[in-house]
């Protein structure tokens, strides 16, 4: 038996590795937070035993203070009467290979309610170049001292940012 090796011209190409880019329509529509925003509390026993704090976050966009994508994350107090919470909000740049993937984070451990400049918690990351990037900005609230609802709210945008360095 005689085997006949392809010519080098007719192999395929290696793949292109995972890069920064704009999320295809649909990307919007994962409803699940990732792993390492998911709370602990668990949702099924909060709903009917804890309260139900307004979760707020704006768009990620390109910070006024330099060459950053950034976002800020908030709470109201919905249902809950305790006078601070735990906010944790997380930057995530999306990849070619439909990931998200975790670029920033930062945390306020007694945030009181109602937003506002001194009432929310900014995280930004640096950009490496202003190519347009779809970022999303995910926020979870642990209401402090209260059993609450263990959702995450995020918001997605394209911001003239890309940031090419390690996951955080």
């Amino acid at each position: 038996m005689t085997v006949i090796e392809a010519p080098a011209w007719a192999a395929a190409p290696p793949p292109t590795p995972a890069a920064p880019g704009i999320a295809p329509p649909g990307a919007s529509s994962d409803p699940l937070p990732p792993a390492d925003m998911q709370s602990s509390t668990d949702g099924t026993s909060a709903a009917r035993l804890g309260c139900t704090p307004d979760t707020g976050v704006d768009n990620p966009h390109r910070s006024s203070t330099g060459v950053a994508v950034s976002a800020h994350g908030w709470w109201n107090k919905g249902s809950c009467t305790a006078e601070t919470a735990t906010v944790k909000i997380c930057l995530y740049e999306y990849y070619t290979d439909g990931s998200w993937r975790r670029k920033a984070c930062a945390e306020n451990s007694s945030l009181k309610p109602g937003g506002g400049s001194a009432r929310r918690v900014p995280v930004r990351r640096d950009c490496t170049s202003t190519e347009r990037t779809s970022w999303r900005a995910h926020v979870d609230v642990d209401v402090n001292g209260q059993i609450d609802t263990g959702e995450v709210q995020y918001r997605q945008a394209d911001v003239n940012c890309r940031y090419t360095g390690p996951d955080a």
